[in-house]
């Protein structure tokens, strides 16, 4: 695990194609990250956060909703946060190596967080997570599988802040700080 998080935090920024999926929902999109901070673009929603401020855009709500979530909130959000913690938050165990990849599975020391336990499948050579399956609190299971990393991109500041050029013009931005 220690190689997994020396290659993020070491990287100037980190971005990839997703796939997450799960019982009720399936989307396909890009995520860009550079520590805490975040972009997820999909067709369902649009996520930004700058490490302080979240906005979130969905198409079931056709609005945006500007918040200051709690650490836990952005962990389930975004399972790279909880990677990055796995040291004080879950406990690590190699289940198994399976050709090019490592399973590691990271087992929740608090019985009560949204995630209790997080399944790694991480690529042996370049240290990236191309599986995440994580279990939830009420012992749903949801998938995200990663493709295509770009990392040390150059990217602006803005990128992790709300563009209301990526969202339909007129939406209304709810400021739930």
């Amino acid at each position: 695990m220690h190689n997994v998080i020396n290659s993020y935090t070491t990287a100037k920024n980190i971005s990839a194609d997703f796939e997450l999926s799960s019982v009720q929902i399936k989307i396909k999109g890009s995520i860009v990250m550079n520590g805490d901070k975040f972009r997820i673009l999909a067709d369902e929603f649009k996520c930004w956060y700058d490490g302080k401020s979240q906005w979130l855009y969905t198409t079931a709500t056709d609005e945006v909703n500007w918040l200051e979530p709690a650490r836990e909130e952005m962990e389930a959000n975004n399972p790279y946060l909880a990677v990055m913690r796995y040291n004080t938050k879950y406990r690590a165990v190699l289940k198994s190596t399976i050709g090019t990849n490592y399973v590691v599975e990271l087992i929740s020391r608090n019985p009560y967080v949204d995630m209790t336990n997080i399944v790694l499948t991480i690529d042996k050579k370049t240290n990236q997570i191309i599986e995440a399956v994580a279990t939830m609190i009420d012992d749903t299971k949801q998938t995200i599988k990663f493709r295509n990393y770009v990392m040390n991109a150059n990217l602006p500041a803005t990128t992790f802040v709300f563009d209301s050029k990526l969202v339909p013009q007129g939406i209304q931005i709810i400021d739930l700080r």
